[in-house]
C-alpha cells in the first residue's frame, strides 16, 4: 500500500502484512514526523464502482477529467485524537528499534537506548505490547518482571516472546530484569528464555552491562548467520 503525507508530500510504502485488517491506523511520516490517519474503511467504499447512470438524450457527453498525478491513493485524515494502539509508526531501513516495558525505570532504559542510536516506542501493557510486535519488528525489549502487574506466567507479551518462532526470535535481544535475579548469569537467562537478566540493584552499571551482553549476542550471531549463508541455509 502506498500513502502520502499530506504535510511533505513523501510517499510511504506500507508492507500489505503489517496493515491492521479492516481498521484504521495512524502513521508516523518518517520525513517530517506528521501523523496521518488511514481509515481502509474509506478506501474500500470509494474503491467500488458506482452504478451508471443511463445517459439523457440529447446530453452532450462530459470529458472525463483527469486525476491529478499526485492524487493521494487512500483516505487521509490528519485532524484526529491519538491512539498509540492504532499508531503506525514508518522506520528507514537499517534503523534498530527497541521496546521498553518498564514503568519505573522507562527513563534510565530510554537514555542508555537511545545513547546506543535505538529508536524507541514504549506500552502501557503487556497486551498492548502484543499489539506492538504483530505490526514492528523489534530489535530489542526491556522487559521488566512486574510490568503491567502480572508474574510472567500470566504476562501476555512475556508469554508471546518465548513462543515466537526461532527465526524470528534470534533477531530480538530481550533483556529481563527484576529482584530475583543475577546480573549476566547465563543459565537464568536461558531459563527464561531471554539473552540477558539484570538484578534492578544493578541499574546503575546497566550501560555497561548493555554493552558487554549486546557485544556478545551480535559477535555469535554474526557468526552463525554466516555459516548458515556458507551451507546454503541463510
Amino acid at each position: 500500500m502506498e500513502i502520502s503525507c499530506n504535510s511533505c508530500q513523501k510517499k510511504i510504502n506500507i508492507p500489505d502484512e503489517k496493515l491492521p485488517k479492516g481498521q484504521a491506523f495512524n502513521v508516523t511520516c518518517p520525513a517530517c514526523k506528521t501523523k496521518i490517519r488511514v481509515d481502509q474503511h474509506l478506501t474500500s467504499a470509494e474503491a467500488k464502482e458506482s452504478p451508471e447512470k443511463p445517459k439523457e438524450e440529447n446530453q452532450p457527453e462530459q470529458t472525463p477529467q483527469e486525476e491529478p498525478a499526485n492524487a493521494p491513493q487512500m483516505a487521509v485524515i490528519d485532524d484526529f485524537v491519538d491512539d498509540d494502539d492504532n499508531e503506525l509508526v514508518i522506520y528507514d531501513e537499517g534503523d534498530q528499534i527497541a521496546l521498553i516495558l518498564d514503568t519505573e525505570n522507562k527513563d534510565l532504559w530510554t537514555d542508555i537506548l537511545k545513547a546506543k542510536d535505538y529508536k524507541i516506542q514504549y506500552a502501557k501493557s503487556p497486551e498492548q505490547a502484543v499489539h506492538k510486535m504483530k505490526f514492528t519488528q523489534f530489535h530489542f525489549v526491556a522487559l521488566s518482571e512486574n510490568f503491567g502487574g502480572v508474574t510472567l506466567e500470566e504476562s501476555a507479551i512475556y508469554q508471546s516472546i518465548i513462543q515466537l518462532p526461532m527465526s524470528t526470535r534470534r533477531n530480538v535481544f530481550v533483556a529481563l530484569s527484576g529482584n530475583k535475579f543475577k546480573t549476566l548469569n547465563d543459565m537464568e537467562a536461558f531459563q527464561f528464555s531471554v539473552n540477558l537478566v539484570v538484578n534492578v540493584k544493578d541499574y546503575g552499571k546497566l550501560g555497561d552491562i548493555l554493552k558487554k551482553s549486546i557485544g556478545e549476542y551480535e559477535m555469535f550471531y554474526k557468526v552463525f548467520k554466516e555459516t548458515l549463508k556458507s551451507i546454503g541455509k541463510a
